[in-house]
């Protein structure tokens, strides 16, 4: 997964056509790894929009994590989350990384694995700035902008490349997110971690509020008069007496 060497709108690949007698680049060397950050990273972020080349011009849509790189000169401005990914995006080796993600405002709030790509879309010229990439490896049935996007870093897989030739590009994000995929089985146990938020409990208001429905109403009336006959079954028993 390259979507850091993807985004951007109206920008062309380095690349362009090529006639037929023109020989085809070789590919690139990947030199994939598993490379652990210990202890993982924990970045919060909003999810905003791109150059909205992932999905449209790739075929594997990414989640943009905001960052704040023009208040890098007031820290002070910013929150303690918007500070730190902004650090990590500063201080981080560009690249591919494997991860869990949450959309913890969304309607599907479940952690999926996830392929994150960090850098300057080197692919692509009209780059300004370092973005943060991940492509979640999930089908959502909508679209998350504006949500809060929790990313555990599990890990770094291979530094970022320049492609020129476009198909290349697509084939390497694809192997990404498979090996992601398969390095991510072994830290199932940081699906779990308490960064991510569980399903919250019912409330006593809220479980007062579905015993009083007309539906709980129906089940109980009857299994009350059940019970009560039963009861008065039982009584009879006991006071008729011996033969």
């Amino acid at each position: 997964m390259t979507e850091t060497e993807v985004q951007a709108e109206e920008a062309e690949p380095v690349a362009g056509e090529k006639s037929a007698d023109v020989k085809e680049p070789p590919f690139p060397e990947m030199n994939r790894r598993i490379e652990a950050l210990d202890p993982p990273r924990k970045l919060r972020a909003k999810v905003v929009h791109g150059f909205g080349r992932g999905s449209k011009v790739l075929g594997f849509p990414t989640a943009n994590m905001e960052v704040k790189w023009d208040k890098q000169d007031s820290p002070e401005a910013l929150t303690a989350d918007e500070k730190n990914i902004l650090d990590f995006a500063r201080e981080c080796r560009t690249g591919i990384y494997y991860a869990w993600a949450q959309v913890v405002d969304g309607q599907d709030q479940g952690v999926y694995k996830v392929a994150m790509s960090i850098g300057w879309n080197p692919t692509f010229t009209d780059v300004k700035a370092k973005t943060i990439e991940p492509w979640i490896l999930h089908d959502f049935k909508e679209d998350f902008y504006d949500c809060e996007l929790r990313v555990l870093v599990c890990g770094f897989v291979r530094p970022e490349v320049k492609f020129d030739h476009f198909p290349h590009l697509i084939t390497a994000i694809r192997e990404d997110g498979d090996f992601c995929r398969t390095a991510l089985d072994s830290v199932l146990d940081l699906k779990e971690d308490s960064f991510f938020l569980q399903p919250a409990a019912a409330t006593k208001e809220e479980e007062a509020a579905a015993t009083s429905s007309p539906e709980v109403h129906k089940c109980v009336q009857p299994c009350t008069s059940l019970l009560q006959a039963l009861a008065l079954s039982v009584g009879l028993c006991r006071s008729k007496p011996a033969s």
